[in-house]
């Protein structure tokens, strides 16, 4: 039998702390009030996030936004909103989403001060993240004190899973979903059996407009899917893990800072190539979807070259590095060129360009189409995308480390590396 009480008390925020968030975030409410006052503003911070709604974790972050009246032009919100954020956070530093926003840390409290305009029900937002507001409004209102703890089961046990939050470096549930699924099912329990038992994608609604793998709409916006940024894979260890869990339950779905396991790399008899660029100072979610094109483009390479590509890992840290295991470390000595059917009008001009080119054979015939067989350089993995990078874009932020690159080849013994570790200690088991 799981204590559930005995893991809440584990990362359920403390008293303590409960008593500093709410010591902090009155005083930056209170400040930002005053300087929309001063200046004549008709905006008021409001805070909102998990905290607001009483389903933090514990050493979470807080999110306070200043809504702006809704004839404010857009130009006027950001630049005010940023002026006011830098005000009460003079540490903090510009970010972007839709709306520019500023980030810092009071106390040791990681703190978003973001503009947004003001949002009744039934009112079409002005920006995405107007309706932040409504949806604090949403969950206060359908939650009591049992069900904000489910809520903090469900987000433990997703964090332990590697399943939560929704930026693109995960792709996974947001804190919002969370609350929705235990305020649709009832409990974490209940969520669990849901998707133990789902099969293909999960339409929670129906909605004939959305076509990604998991659907549930907002109920604050009609036109919203909140689920579209679960991703395939994060569904999938969902579902897997809610399987799992049912079958055997165990505190170890429960654990948000895993053991670190001492992962041993080892000769898979392949290719293991790492790819490293520097990283530039952006946030996740711009440096993620560029990295996932990076290994995108990498593989194009590999596939063009008809090196067959059998795994991948990507990592984010220091800098960004995207490992491309391929069945070998070079091209075929041989490349079979397809040519047009026999029956086509330009089938003559194919065999005739080949008179007095070198081959190793051809053309001849397979079926009813026309091949050459054709020696290569059989150049290595690193020759190859040394000199095809250029001709890709990787991303707008990254295209200009192209040249920076630096290409390692995996060997046994060599130090351990974040990213080694991610791919040689891909395990469910260790779920």
């Amino acid at each position: 039998m799981i204590d559930y009480h005995r893991i809440l008390e584990r990362y359920r925020p403390t008293e303590d702390e409960e008593r500093k968030l709410r010591r902090i975030s009155r005083s930056i409410v209170q400040r930002i009030n005053g300087i929309c006052a001063s200046r004549g503003l008709r905006a008021e911070a409001v805070i909102v996030g998990s905290y607001a709604k009483g389903t933090n974790l514990r050493d979470g972050d807080l999110d306070i936004f200043i809504a702006f009246d809704r004839d404010y032009p857009e130009d006027l919100v950001n630049t005010e909103g940023l002026r006011i954020g830098h005000a009460v956070l003079p540490e903090g530093r510009e970010k972007y989403a839709e709306h520019p926003y500023v980030s810092g840390e009071v106390e040791g409290i990681k703190i978003d001060v973001v503009p947004c305009y003001k949002m009744r029900f039934g009112e079409k937002k002005i920006s995405a993240v107007d309706r932040t507001l409504l949806h604090t409004e949403y969950v206060n209102q359908h939650l009591d004190d049992r069900g904000r703890d489910e809520v903090r089961l469900l987000k433990i046990f997703m964090k332990s899973i590697g399943v939560y939050g929704a930026e693109a470096k995960t792709f996974g549930f947001s804190g919002y979903l969370c609350e929705l699924l235990v305020i649709r099912f009832g409990s974490f329990n209940d969520v669990i059996g849901y998707f133990s038992r789902a099969k293909g994608r999960v339409i929670i609604d129906e909605d004939d407009r959305f076509q990604d793998p998991m659907v549930l709409i907002d109920p604050v916006d009609p036109d919203r899917n909140v689920a579209s940024p679960v991703g395939l894979e994060s569904l999938s260890r969902m579902k897997i893990a809610s399987k799992l869990f049912r079958s055997s339950p165990d505190e170890r779905f429960f654990q948000i800072d895993h053991e670190k396991k001492n992962v041993q790399y080892h000769d898979r008899g392949t290719c293991i190539t790492i790819y490293s660029l520097p990283r530039p100072d952006l946030t996740d979610d711009v440096i993620y979807p560029q990295v996932y094109r990076f290994r995108s483009v990498l593989q194009k390479i590999m596939e063009a070259h008809e090196i067959r590509v059998i795994s991948s890992e990507i990592d984010v840290s220091d800098r960004i590095y995207v490992l491309v295991e391929t069945a070998t470390c070079a091209e075929d000595r041989i490349h079979v060129h397809t040519g047009p059917p026999v029956d086509t009008d330009n089938a003559v001009d194919f065999i005739n360009s080949w008179k007095g080119r070198e081959r190793s054979r051809g053309p001849y015939i397979v079926a009813d189409r026309l091949y050459v067989d054709v020696f290569t350089a059989q150049r290595s993995i690193e020759d190859i995308v040394r000199q095809e990078i250029f001709n890709y874009s990787i991303g707008k932020n990254l295209d200009r480390f192209r040249k920076a690159m630096e290409i390692t080849r995996f060997r046994e013994g060599m130090d351990k590396m974040p990213i080694l570790d991610k791919f040689f200690g891909a395990d469910l088991f260790k779920l």
